[in-house]
This record gives structure tokens, C-alpha cells and sequence, in this order.
């Protein structure tokens, strides 16, 4: 009797697409009331509201979850494919958000590494300057001396 209350205002609740409370009062009957002839629905439910699209708090990793228990429950052999598929789908998304996380490590390092580099290579371009900046100022001074040299020298010479 609580179990066909729960199944009647999820599916109320469903309809007036409010899934995260849809999907809650499934969740409630599939995990409280196994036994019952509703216990099937609830997870098959449970399962497609956590991954539906139009819901906001989607959950693939809750809905894997439900999936999982649902293929192991004794349903038709469509309802099985059907949920081996949702399964695998939902596992080939796990694995591929996993190697989008990995990869956004990988580029969030290389950009921490490109930036001190850079900040290395401008410090260094900036002592190249420097270096550039005296080597010019010592010609010029050691040309100043060869002309006072050369002065001193014609003078000597005279």
C-alpha cells in the first residue's frame, strides 16, 4: 500500500516534470520496498529519470547505478538490451569524462609550465638587454680611450 502511494505521486510528480522529486520517490520504493510488485518499475524508473536530459540533477553515475540493478532483475530480454545499452553508454561516458579530466590536468599543467617559462625567458631577455645595454656603454667608453691614445700619442709624436 506505501509502495503503490509512492509509485502514484512519483509518477504525478513525473508528469508535472518534476523528476529530481520523481526520481526520489522511485528511488524510496526501490530501496524499501523490494518485495513488492512495484520494486521492477521503481528501478527501471529510478534509472531513467537519473539520466534524462530534462532533468537538472541528472546523475550518470546514479543512473549507472540503477541500470546495473535493473539488467540483474528477471525482465524481458528487450528490456534487457535495452538497459545493456544504457549501461555501456553510460560507462563509455564515465570513461571518457575521466579522460577529459585528465587531459584538463595535463593542459592546466603545460599552461603553468608555459607561463613560467615565459616569465624565465622575459627575465632573461631582460638580462640580455642589460648585458647589451653595458656592452654598448664599455665600447663606447673603450673607443673614447683609444681616441684619447691616439691624441696622446700624435702629440708625443710631433
Amino acid at each position: 500500500v506505501r509502495a503503490e502511494y509512492h509509485m502514484q505521486l512519483a509518477d504525478s510528480l513525473e508528469r508535472a516534470q518534476a523528476l529530481r522529486e520523481a526520481a526520489l520517490e522511485y528511488r524510496l520504493v526501490a530501496e524499501l520496498y523490494p518485495t513488492t510488485s512495484h520494486y521492477v518499475e521503481a528501478v527501471r524508473k529510478s534509472a531513467l529519470l537519473h539520466s534524462s536530459p530534462s532533468n537538472p540533477y541528472r546523475s550518470d553515475s546514479t543512473s549507472l547505478y540503477w541500470f546495473r540493478k535493473y539488467v540483474s532483475l528477471p525482465i524481458s530480454r528487450e528490456e534487457r538490451s535495452a538497459a545493456e545499452v544504457y549501461v555501456f553508454m553510460l560507462e563509455q561516458m564515465a570513461i571518457q569524462q575521466n579522460s577529459i579530466k585528465t587531459i584538463e590536468m595535463m593542459v592546466d599543467s603545460l599552461q603553468a609550465a608555459l607561463r613560467k617559462q615565459s616569465a624565465e625567458l622575459a627575465s632573461k631577455g631582460k638580462k640580455v638587454q642589460d648585458l647589451e645595454a653595458d656592452l654598448k656603454r664599455t665600447t663606447t667608453e673603450l673607443q673614447n680611450l683609444r681616441d684619447v691614445d691616439v691624441r696622446i700619442n700624435k702629440r708625443k709624436g710631433r
